[in-house]
């Protein structure tokens, strides 16, 4: 299932192995005291704090053959792997007469042989590492990575294991279940990563591998918790939105609401939960807050829908919410407004007998823009029948037959009777 997706981070991590092992080198300076001397340490120093790296290394290198300290032979040895300098091969044949004195050159020089496919000169080199120190994570580490360029699969996840539970090194966590996914052992995988997330928390590229892992296997509930975690790492607020998105396309419309609200969505995202849970008052109240904020008359059209929404769902529309609810309409709307306006207000103007013709006129807008929508049909069909001429009113409702789940729905068919009645149908 993760294979192919985790076969890539394989690759990307076993590229950066020679990272994994860097150390800074800090000789003992009380054996070399001299301006001279201080100067040039400093001098290959700040060559690699600047990443001059070519620089650094062969300071390091004249350094360690003038006073023949390993300190400065490890720097060397160190900074050409990682950089992926020239020379590699000379100073691994400079560190070999140190090797048995010295297992930081002993480490660097298999993982030069490693690096060089010289597989089986790694693997004794860490294998006399092994038998010194077998407890030592960076030594079961490096023969887990010969173990992988050997294609020994299983074992490799033995001492990644072992190097991992001493050391908990997220780099070896990795490079762990990157085995796992090409030996095809999901189950290890997401035991490895639930365990990692338990000890040492989130990070974003664990919890990133959960969550696909989890949404693979449809654990919506263990998804969110991991997109909230995520959040807090890298402050990214994608991360809640596909919380707040995934909780909404499951029906949890409450829990996204609350989300919402915690992490200070956008407002539009939270009139949408809003106007989904029927919490039209708060929906209202919002909007007219954006409205003052930004003098935006789409939000004044919304607060004034909310409004009446509200009334209506409380059965409690009064003259005085459908003066309110006008007010707000009027200030806002224009024949540039959306068409869903344009046939809300028309309808109310008509339905309410506020303005039948000023609410056709309305309604028309609205079909000039969507010309078969077939709520402005029956609005229009509606409005006609209000200023009594019925048969034009049958006309246009006749046009939303076609439909018969509209033309089933309770208010088409009290539409329906009324204007057959005025018919005498």
């Amino acid at each position: 299932m993760y294979r192919n997706y985790l076969f890539i981070l394989i690759i990307i991590l076993f590229s950066a192995c020679a990272s994994s092992k860097t150390v800074v080198v800090y000789p003992d300076y009380n054996k070399f005291k001299s301006n001279e001397f201080d100067l040039r340490v400093m001098k290959a120093y700040n060559y690699e704090y600047f990443h001059q790296n070519k620089e650094a290394r062969d300071e390091f290198l004249k350094l360690f053959k003038d006073y023949n300290n390993t300190h400065f032979l490890e720097n060397a040895f160190l900074i050409t792997l990682v950089n992926d300098l020239d020379q590699k091969k000379e100073i691994n044949e400079i560190a070999k007469p140190y090797l048995n004195q010295n297992d930081n050159l002993k480490r660097l020089s298999a993982l030069y042989e490693l690096n060089s496919h010289e597989l089986k000169n790694a693997k004794k080199l860490v294998k006399e590492l092994l038998k010194k120190a077998e407890h030592d994570p960076r030594n079961l580490e490096l023969y887990g990575d010969i173990l992988v360029k050997q294609n020994d699969l299983k074992n490799a996840a033995k001492y990644y294991h072992m190097a991992y539970d001493y050391a908990l090194n997220e780099e070896v966590l990795l490079k762990l279940v990157s085995v796992y996914a090409i030996l095809n052992n999901t189950a290890s995988i997401k035991d490895l990563l639930e365990n990692s997330r338990k000890v040492n928390g989130c990070t974003l590229k664990t919890c990133i591998l959960l969550a696909k892992i989890y949404n693979d296997e449809k654990d919506f509930k263990a998804l969110v918790e991991v997109y909230l975690q995520l959040y807090e790492i890298t402050k990214s607020k994608n991360f809640i939105l596909s919380a707040v998105e995934l909780l909404n396309s499951e029906n949890k419309i409450k829990q996204a609401l609350n989300i919402a609200l915690e992490y200070n969505l956008d407002d539009d995202i939270k009139l949408y939960l809003y106007q989904k849970l029927k919490y039209y008052n708060q929906a209202k109240d919002l909007s007219m807050q954006i409205y003052q904020r930004t003098h935006n008359k789409e939000y004044l059209l919304r607060a004034a829908v909310f409004e009446f929404e509200d009334a209506n769902l409380k059965k409690k529309i009064t003259p005085k919410t459908i003066q309110a609810v006008r007010e707000k309409f009027e200030k806002a709307i224009d024949e540039n407004s959306n068409d869903l306006y344009l046939n809300y207000y028309g309808y109310l103007l008509i339905d309410y007998n506020l303005d039948v013709k000023k609410g056709i006129k309305f309604v028309e807008l609205a079909l000039k823009k969507d010309p078969q929508n077939l709520y402005y049909l029956d609005s229009l069909a509606w409005g006609y029948y209000k200023l009594g001429d019925c048969s034009k009113a049958w006309e246009i409702l006749q046009k939303t037959f076609k439909n018969k789940d509209f033309s089933n729905s309770k208010e088409s068919k009290a539409h329906i009777k009324a204007i057959k009645k005025c018919l005498k149908l």
